[in-house]
């Protein structure tokens, strides 16, 4: 005898029934998901940097660099001073210079006894290839953030600064801000901005850093660590 088949396929309006929650469903989840991968791109390289400096402060800490100089900048730079150096610039009672008698450091570049060290320069953010864009650069002035990291924390950057007010303690700290490339340009990312997927970065002078991140809604940062 013939068996009879109990099975049946998908009607056409079926098919299509399927067919529209879908749609209504990749319409609705597929902006939260883009955005949601954009902003992970963004938050990757602010913790990157984060422990960039915080590497570059251990360095000192243990005694190997007397002091070291971070540019933040779309290229970050790295100069060191050897721990010698370092004494002969700020704690040698015989020497009577202005670095020494202000507390401060200048451009390394142009300081004796800072020396770039290239090996250290593992992190940077190229224009155009980089997922994100960084404030300051060179669209700005000034166009980077300069970071003089010694043990105790008592030398200051001499030349200009953008600094922000930390809402705790009131006091000035140095700034490095991100935003992604997907809706910002080298001169648009800054610190007084507001878009989606900004993140700034507080350092106070032992390099403790606080970071915050955009509401874009209400215009105003909000700490998320530190």
């Amino acid at each position: 005898m013939q068996l009879i088949s109990n099975k049946k396929g998908f009607t056409i309006l079926e098919l299509l029934v399927v067919l529209a929650v879908m749609g209504v469903f990749t319409a609705i989840a597929y902006p939260n998901i883009s955005s949601w991968i954009t902003d992970r791109e963004v938050k990757k390289e602010v913790y990157e940097t984060v422990a960039f400096i915080k590497e570059r402060k251990a360095e000192v800490t243990s005694g190997k660099y007397g002091m070291t100089q971070i540019v933040l900048k779309p290229n970050l730079e790295v100069y060191t001073m050897s721990p010698q150096n370092f004494f002969n610039t700020y704690q040698n009672i015989s020497s009577s210079s202005s670095y020494k008698t202000n507390k401060q450091c200048d451009y390394a570049w142009r300081q004796s006894g800072f020396s770039r060290n290239s090996s250290l320069e593992t992190l940077s953010f190229p224009i155009n290839v980089s997922e994100v864009q960084v404030y300051p650069n060179g669209a700005h002035n000034p166009s980077a953030t300069y970071l003089c990291i010694t043990k105790d924390a008592s030398i200051k950057f001499m030349q200009l600064r953008k600094t922000d007010r930390d809402p705790d303690t009131n006091q000035n700290v140095d700034m490095f801000v991100f935003c992604s490339n997907s809706n910002t340009t080298q001169s648009t990312c800054k610190f007084d901005a507001n878009y989606d997927f900004m993140y700034k970065l507080n350092i106070d002078n032992f390099q403790n850093i606080k970071v915050y991140k955009k509401n874009k809604k209400k215009n105003s940062w909000i700490k998320i660590d530190g």
